[in-house]
Formats: C-alpha cells, structure tokens, sequence
C-alpha cells in the first residue's frame, strides 16, 4: 500500500485489528504492516510509559509483519508504527488500553471525507451487548442513541475532535480522536468575464504560466530592439517639421518683399 504523505513516499501502513483505538485490559488484538512486495521486512514498534520497544520484546508475539498482543494492559497505551529495516516508518496509530467499564469504538485510521463512519459504545460485560448511550464531541453532546450506534454520514473536516460515550448508570468512555482526511479533487475556475461578454472564455492549460513568460521575453526584446529606430523616426519626423517650417517662413518673406516692390 503506497501513500503519499507530504513529500514522503510511505511503503506501509499499520492495520489494527479490531479496528479501533480503545480497548479493555485483557483483551487481544494484532498489528500488521501491510506491505506486499517486503512484508517480512517491516517490524511493529511502539513508544508507550516502558519507552521505545519493538514487538517480541517484552510485550506482543511477532510472526512476519504481524504482532499479536494476547493479553493488553493500561502500559500498552500508546503510539505504534511500522518500521522496515532500512528505517523507513509508517503513519502512526494511537492505542489506549483502559480499565474502565466502557470505551468508545472509532476508526484507528483517518476517515476520508465524504465517507460515513459509525460510533459504537460498548461495555466491559458484553462488548457486543449496545445500549443506550450519549455520544460527546469536544465534550459537548452530538447525539443519543438507544442502540449504542451513531452513524456520521459524509464526514467532513468539521466533524473531526476528540469524540466519547457515556452509558447510564455504567460510565464514560476516555476521549478518542477521530481524524478526517481531506478529499483531494481538481478545482476548476468557473468565474467567468461579466459585463455583458458573451464570448469564448479559453481556460489556460498546464503550459500557460510558461507561454506568458515567452511573450513577455518577446514583448522585452521587441522592445529593446525597436526603440532606437522609433527614436530616430522620430527625430527625424521632427527634423523634417523644422526645415518645412523655415522653407515657409522663407517662401511667405519673398512673397512679402515681391508685393512691396510692385507697390513701390
């Protein structure tokens, strides 16, 4: 699995099993590094209170690019990721391991926007057993639902915070984030000329920005060379004026001069 990731190209992404950043103590759960060309060379690690360990040290069983956790506990909370063996690391995930009687289910990974996504508040007794519950985004309540479920259809940026659950008379769960990955599309100008203009409107293209620049060297060069031969036409044009202008003063003073002699 290939993401890009800013200007690092990821070659893995860390997949955990259920699906979820909360569980109870006790419970298990597996961490694998999806890689299809080198899976073997990608090794599960985890920043957590014990310091930077990798699987099969003290804690989880490793058996290719999976690690199995049997038994978790509240020292298992923390930051995982793949690693490869040249050093390379994949995107992180946050665990929380909790002793309390509830916890919230929400996606490990970002959700892209426009999907939808589905809460679930579960308890310690019979995670499958859903009841009633309130569902809290930065701690100010979003939603009820008798179910235990609540689905957010097209999620966008503005759903993203810290979400959690509270059942009746059982508890809350801690605070998980739920993180929005923003759709990248292709945004067309639509703007168009106003005025009363019912013409064409041509869309530059990606060799617009270098074609501007070719007609402004041309525009500049044309410029450079032309100048001298328009000053000089002009100076010129004025040179002419001048003596076109003393050759009529000249011939208006010998009409002068002929009409006094034949007054005289």
């Amino acid at each position: 699995m290939m993401e890009l990731t800013g200007f690092l190209l990821t070659l893995s992404s860390l997949t955990v099993s259920p699906d979820r950043s909360q569980f109870f103590k006790y419970e298990s759960l597996s961490l694998s590094c999806e890689d299809v060309r080198e899976p073997s060379r990608w090794t599960v690690k985890a920043k957590t209170v014990r310091g930077v360990t990798e699987c099969g040290r003290d804690w989880g069983f490793q058996q290719g690019s999976t690690c199995t956790i049997n038994e978790a506990y509240s020292w298992n909370s923390g930051v995982y990721w793949c690693e490869s063996t040249s050093g390379e690391t994949s995107p992180a995930a946050n665990i929380s391991v909790t002793e309390n009687h509830v916890i919230l289910e929400s996606p490990v990974s970002p959700v892209m926007e426009g999907e939808s996504v589905t809460l679930r508040c579960s308890t310690k007794s019979n995670s499958s057993d859903l009841r009633a519950s309130i569902f809290m985004k930065d701690r100010n309540p979003v939603g009820a639902a008798i179910t235990g479920e609540m689905t957010v259809s097209a999620v966008s940026k503005s759903d993203e915070g810290l979400y959690m659950c509270v059942i009746t008379n059982v508890g809350a769960s801690a605070e998980s984030w739920l993180a929005v990955r923003e759709r990248v599309a292709e945004k067309k100008d639509s703007a168009r000329p106003s005025g009363g203009f019912t013409g064409n409107v041509t869309e530059a293209g990606p060799g617009a920005p270098a074609a501007s620049h070719l007609y402004v060297s041309r525009l500049i060069c044309l410029l450079v060379v032309g100048t001298p031969y328009l000053l000089s036409t002009i100076k010129l044009g004025v040179l002419y004026r001048g003596k076109a202008k003393t050759r009529q003063v000249k011939e208006t003073r010998n009409c002068d001069e002929v009409q006094m002699e034949e007054i005289i």
